[in-house]
């Protein structure tokens, strides 16, 4: 087991190093100039951008740019917005927790729908409820969560005018917060049940198609206690994967959603420093993103073991 932990902890730092390189070569390579939102004037003097680059330490060589740079992450430090004369830790300490929030609201949502409709969908394998699952996943597949976004805020604004836009701090009220987050998650959700659900479908049937599964039934064994001593647990690993790399690609993907209903997590806080070209926030808001990404992936794989045994055993 401690070899197997050391071998992904050594990948993932290995996925960082090239992330982080990977952000920093990226933004520089985006239009734009820090230097010119940072005096934020109309002609500036060449002479004045000169000197606001140096102060900025933007006319030193890339890598010189760059060691800096990772020296202050790996001390915890990323830096100052170059436009909003903020620390960059504090403005994620801020936004973080709110996509972080939101994406397990919309990953909690998702596995309340996506696993047990799967399973309903595998146990009525051919009937009219399966293929009403199915289809219902396809479109919740097809339809991006920005445009149901945009057509939930456009027929609330027309019938019932609930506060749909707008987000309470966990410090004003813990209820009201995650009321607050409870339509984008239900929207963000839709897409990853219908992936849980087609998952666990897949895996419940291949589940009660084996022998051990017929010499069961043969036995007079409940259908109900076959799918839960047996498929679902046979589920857990596909189902463990795909909720892990759902919930890093929510916390990095509600972008949109959380522009569209002016929610203020990382997402509306990169976009933001897109626009502004502000260096330091871009770089780290990706690489704290990336960072999320791997870990999620490296604890699904540290719960593989725990789940299934015969992962242990290889």
């Amino acid at each position: 087991m401690a070899k197997y932990l050391a071998k992904r902890l050594g990948s993932a730092l290995l996925v960082l190093f090239a992330l982080s390189l990977l952000s920093f070569g990226m933004v520089r390579m985006m239009p734009g100039d820090p230097a010119l939102q940072y005096l934020n004037i109309e002609n500036p003097d060449p002479n004045q951008l000169a000197e606001i680059r140096a102060e900025l330490g933007l006319d030193a060589p890339w890598y010189t740019q760059y060691l800096e740079w990772a020296g202050g992450v790996l001390t915890g430090d990323f830096g100052s917005s170059l436009t909003k004369s903020q620390e960059i830790g504090t403005m994620l300490g801020d936004r973080f927790p709110v996509s972080l929030q939101l994406a397990i609201i919309a990953v909690i949502v998702g596995l309340l729908i996506g696993l047990p409709s799967g399973v309903v969908s595998a146990v009525r394998q051919g009937t009219p409820l399966d293929a009403l699952i199915r289809g219902g996943s396809f479109v919740s597949l097809s339809v991006p969560a920005f445009a149901i976004g945009a057509v939930v805020i456009m027929l609330n604004a027309l019938t019932l005018k609930l506060p749909l836009i707008g987000f309470t701090p966990w410090e004003v009220s813990p209820l009201g917060s995650i009321l607050s987050l409870l339509a984008p998650a239900l929207i963000l959700s839709l897409a990853m049940s219908a992936v849980i659900s087609r998952y666990s479908r897949g895996t419940v049937l291949d589940t009660l198609s084996q022998d051990y599964i017929r010499t069961a039934r043969s036995k007079g064994v409940p259908t109900g206690r076959i799918v839960r001593g047996h498929a679902l647990r046979n589920a857990l690993i596909p189902v463990t994967t795909v909720v892990g790399i759902q919930l890093a690609a929510l916390i990095g993907g509600t972008v949109v959603i959380e522009n569209v209903f002016a929610i203020p997590g990382m997402g509306s806080m990169l976009i933001e420093a897109i626009n502004s070209s502000d260096y330091p926030t871009i770089q780290a808001c990706v690489l704290v993103l990336g960072a999320c990404f791997v870990l999620i992936n490296l604890v699904v794989d540290l719960l593989y073991p725990v789940i299934d045994p015969r992962v242990r055993a290889s």
